[in-house]
């Protein structure tokens, strides 16, 4: 007998949930969607749903330690 480890399903967010979620507006994170910059999303026919943790990789990502200065 093989014992199967069964994951938990994804949590996903509606957009609005997922803007929350980043302190964005709606909107923006439509905008982003669009141009290709935001969160990885899935689509479920004409619903777009963002996985949980692909807005932790997101945040982390964009995380930045930082601020770069110039010297002149």
């Amino acid at each position: 007998m093989t014992d199967k480890i069964q994951s938990s399903p994804p949590m996903l967010l509606r957009p609005s949930e997922a803007a929350r979620a980043l302190g964005l507006h709606p909107q923006t994170l439509a905008n982003l969607r669009h141009e290709g910059r935001g969160p990885n999303f899935v689509k479920l026919g004409s619903a777009v749903r963002y996985d949980a943790d692909a807005l932790r990789d997101y945040v982390s990502a964009n995380t930045q330690t930082t601020a770069r200065r110039t010297m002149r």
